[in-house]
């Protein structure tokens, strides 16, 4: 009778911990002792199970314990996979912002169309330069962007850059600037033959 009751003991026990495990199996960390005490319920259970002793509360212990193992690995492969997005977002954000994603960005998110670039006289006599930007946020979300465009020789090398900032476009906003307004006496003359380059935009 006595080594009935402590083999009975094994299915309540394992029972016990089955429940506590399920309880607690959807907090994170703390269902890291769920996971233990689910197996050592598995345990207890089949010991019960093997012995003949309280067969009925030993199955339920069973069933209450694997359903706990599959739930603890269920929730920290879902906080796991939540972390790791959350990760992928940051850098992703981090990459845009620090113009890293230029291509990403020109393709997906903001349309830069450079103009033709104008030297007029003006009234004074002094040539004014200009290069139309129109800049367009393809996003459904309000965004801002800063572009850097490059003036280059025929030959390749670089003569100046200049910068545009887009600052709050609403959804399909596009926007109108004016780059190398100001140029050196030095680049005057080379910026007569120039091309440009878009070589990196930031987007935040």
């Amino acid at each position: 009778m006595e080594d009935s009751k402590k083999k009975s003991g094994f299915a309540t026990a394992g029972l016990v911990l089955g429940i506590i495990g399920i309880c607690t199996s959807f907090i994170p960390i703390v269902n890291n002792l769920s996971f233990i005490l689910a197996i050592i319920g598995l345990i207890f259970s089949i010991v019960s199970l093997a012995k003949k002793a309280s067969k009925g509360m030993a199955i339920s212990a069973l069933i209450i314990c694997i359903i706990t193992v599959f739930l603890v690995v269920t929730a920290q492969q879902s906080l796991s996979d939540s972390i790791d997005n959350a990760f992928n977002e940051f850098d992703s954000s981090m990459s845009d912002m620090t113009g890293d994603n230029t291509e990403e960005i020109l393709k997906n998110s903001c349309d830069v169309v450079l103009g033709d670039f104008k030297i007029t006289t003006g009234e004074y006599g002094i040539d004014e330069y200009e290069l139309p930007v129109t800049v367009t946020n393809k996003t459904s979300e309000t965004k801002s962007f800063s572009i850097q465009i490059e003036a280059i020789k025929s030959d390749g090398t670089r003569i100046t850059t200049d910068y545009i900032s887009a600052n709050n476009l609403t959804a399909g906003q596009s926007q109108k600037f004016k780059a190398f307004q100001y140029v050196s006496s030095e680049n005057a003359k080379d910026m007569k033959s120039a091309t440009f380059k878009i070589v990196e935009v930031s987007m935040y």
